[in-house]
């Protein structure tokens, strides 16, 4: 595929991520905000640390495999004798003309060929490959999230366990695990093509389903068995079970109708091409001489990758261990509460820019070609930039404004809660998780080998600070979940400090030690200069926190001009991107 298409493709990519991250977090959004009022703080608690085991074993199971099968290939040997071929006819047409071929008309075949060559991604060599691989995740996952549901149920609150369907709900959770699993051939195969639309369709789908499926189960028990005779018949502990099981069914529907959509389109669309099997099949090579299951250099980048995803989720997500050791019952609903409402704009934005960043340098940088490098970093800057302006925006206006709006939210279960104070700190953590997201995505995509060993066993050594940060501040302290985000910045601080020293270093090899990557930012300074006189205006003359909607009304008039300000300070950036779009409409 050339450098343009997978541009191309990848630009359009982050549109219909954005736009199934949208759709799907406002649907949970939506939901949630007519469950809550059914449920406490300690039921909101479990169900999130239940998809936090969830996810968790999903991620160990496939993220290093949909990484490392970004990176597959057609073998050298195809691509030699393709290159081969190439020679022998113009040799052929140079002996038949009696001259020799122009350089310019062999750069024409050349351009050609790579034209043709976008169609080596339906290679059947390259697509077996990918699904070869995709079953590593099923032989994987099959005892790695039981040993983890069995290892986290023994240490679940005694009070969770009796509640009724409350083991019928991990088992259904567990299998919903499997099942999403078994949709991996199919997801890598749309992925390594950058298929996002298709992707994006079948996950809306899948979240559409499984949040009828969840509100429809609390709803019909708590209007139609719960509680029917009169209030004193109400069963609250039935309603916290019921809740849970909803919960595993709406995780469950998930998995189940996206793998019968994946299935249906591969019968469909991939099946009658005939080009592969759904099955693990032996791979020969083009001289027939060699045959194999897996690439051995995918299968070595694999192993080599696997474990620092590791360390990255546990470091990323492991607070959900933390607090379910550290922090009471309560407390985990609260965080949990505030991860869905306070990083709604990261999970909406940050994180469909994050993955089809990877996705599209991955593709890129398969070929490392000055040409392919440059054009990474090029994307990282343009990136980091707006990054780092919705950074001032978050910082400026999310602690003052948060409370207010959470506070229309949220029901009357949770007014004794401290939810509405810790959120102001919880924006502090979301402009370094964010930009944490591209860095590493950025490092995962140009590391070699020996780099990403490297950063593993940093990873592992930022673990061990993070969980002295946490005793320190959770337990020594009593900072409770205040202490439990700071720890979260502190980490985020050191990865983030990695990846920049390790970007820079590369910026200096790539441009021969020109100048740091620090001075594409110089336009930064107006905004930050303009950003720091409207804190100063928000807290210390118009009162600080926001108490009304005149005051709301005001942040809102002060970010659009900070907004203009920086768009104006990008005004190149931003009309050669739109140039760029209207020459390829012409």
């Amino acid at each position: 595929m050339s450098t343009e298409s997978i541009l191309s493709k990848s630009t359009k990519g982050v549109t219909f991520l954005m736009f199934t991250q949208f759709f799907t977090k406002i649907l949970s959004f939506l939901l949630n905000s007519m469950l809550i009022r059914y449920l406490s703080p300690k039921i909101f608690g479990i169900t999130a640390f239940l998809g936090f085991l969830q996810s968790t074993g999903l991620f160990f199971s496939r993220e290093a495999i949909r990484l490392s099968t970004l990176r597959i290939q057609k073998s050298y040997n195809q691509q030699q004798q393709q290159q081969q071929q190439q020679g022998d006819v113009e040799e052929k047409t140079e002996e038949i003309l009696g001259t020799e071929i122009p350089e310019d008309v062999k750069g024409l075949n050349e351009k050609s060929n790579a034209d043709d060559n976008d169609d080596d991604e339906y290679d059947q060599n390259v697509l077996q490959s990918i699904i070869n691989f995709s079953y590593l995740p099923i032989l994987l996952g099959l005892p790695l999230s039981l040993v983890l549901f069995v290892w986290q149920y023994t240490k679940l609150n005694g009070y969770f366990t009796e509640l009724p369907f409350f083991g019928f709900s991990i088992i259904v959770l567990w299998l919903s695990i499997i099942i999403e699993l078994l949709s991996e051939p199919f997801f890598n195969i749309h992925q390594y093509l950058l298929n996002y639309k298709i992707r994006s369709q079948f996950e809306g789908s899948a979240v559409t389903v499984s949040c009828f499926v969840n509100f429809l189960i609390v709803y019909l028990h708590e209007t139609r068995y719960n509680g029917q005779d009169g209030l004193e018949l109400h069963n609250q502990f039935k309603e916290e079970g019921i809740a849970i099981f909803a919960f595993a069914c709406g995780k469950f529907f998930y998995s189940l109708t996206l793998l019968l959509l994946y299935y249906r389109d591969y019968m469909r669309n991939f099946a009658p091409m005939k080009k592969t099997q759904l099955k693990i099949t032996k791979i020969k090579s083009v001289h027939r001489t060699q045959s194999f299951y897996f690439q051995n250099e995918i299968l070595q980048h694999f192993k080599k990758v696997y474990f620092q995803m590791c360390f990255k989720h546990l470091l990323t997500e492991g607070d959900k261990f933390i607090i379910n050791a550290l922090c009471t019952v309560e407390e985990q609903g609260i965080y949990s509460l505030l991860s869905n409402y306070g990083s709604l704009v990261t999970r909406l934005l940050f994180a469909p820019i994050e993955e089809a960043l990877r996705l599209f340098l991955t593709r890129l940088l398969s070929k490392k070609t000055n040409a392919n490098l440059k054009l990474s970093v090029e994307v990282l800057i343009n990136l980091t930039k707006f990054y780092l302006y919705l950074t001032i925006m978050i910082i400026i206006f999310g602690p003052i404004n948060s409370s207010y709006l959470l506070r229309y939210l949220i029901g009357s279960k949770w007014s004794s809660t401290s939810v509405l104070e810790t959120i102001r700190i919880y924006c502090f953590y979301l402009p370094f998780l964010s930009l944490n997201g591209i860095f590493e995505a950025f490092f995962q995509s140009v590391a070699n080998g020996d780099q990403i060993l490297k950063h593993s066993y940093m990873m592992m050594c930022l673990s061990g600070v993070f969980l002295l940060n946490c005793y320190i501040l959770i337990a020594k302290m009593k900072l409770s979940l205040e202490g439990l985000i700071y720890s979260n910045i502190i980490n985020m601080i050191l990865r983030i400090l990695y990846c920049v020293v390790f970007i820079n270093d590369f910026y200096k090899r790539l441009f021969h030690g020109k100048s740091s990557i620090i001075v594409n930012f110089h336009n930064l300074r107006v905004a930050c200069f303009l950003s720091l006189l409207v804190w100063v205006l928000d807290w210390f003359f118009l009162g600080g926190y926001t108490k009304n909607l005149k005051e709301l009304a005001i942040n809102f008039l002060l970010a659009l001009f900070l907004l203009s300000v920086m768009i104006y300070s990008e005004r190149r950036v931003i009309y050669g991107f739109i140039r760029s779009k209207t020459d390829k409409i012409k």
